[in-house]
């Protein structure tokens, strides 16, 4: 007669927050609900959106920045800022 034998596979039970990490991610939930409703409030001003030309205008200057370090790169960003102003 064959017996058959099954191990069986213990996992480690997964430790559950203990009440002071719960407190702690409640107060900073807390502290980051008070900055956005203390910023919608007082209508934080933002800075204007810029155009794709001015980005891509500025991602031109910092290619041709480190264009002669790095020519390759450089190449790559001249090319992703024509297609970023091309959008």
């Amino acid at each position: 007669m064959a017996s058959t034998t099954l191990n069986s596979l213990t996992l480690p039970s997964r430790t559950q927050p203990t009440v002071g990490a719960s407190l702690q991610a409640l107060w900073a939930a807390g502290q980051a609900l008070s900055v956005a409703v203390w910023q919608a409030v007082v209508g934080a001003k933002s800075a204007p959106a810029k155009t794709a030309y001015q980005e891509a205008e500025e991602l031109r200057t910092y290619a041709a920045t480190i264009q002669s370090s790095d020519p390759e790169f450089a190449n790559d960003l001249f090319a992703a800022a024509d297609r970023h102003e091309g959008l």
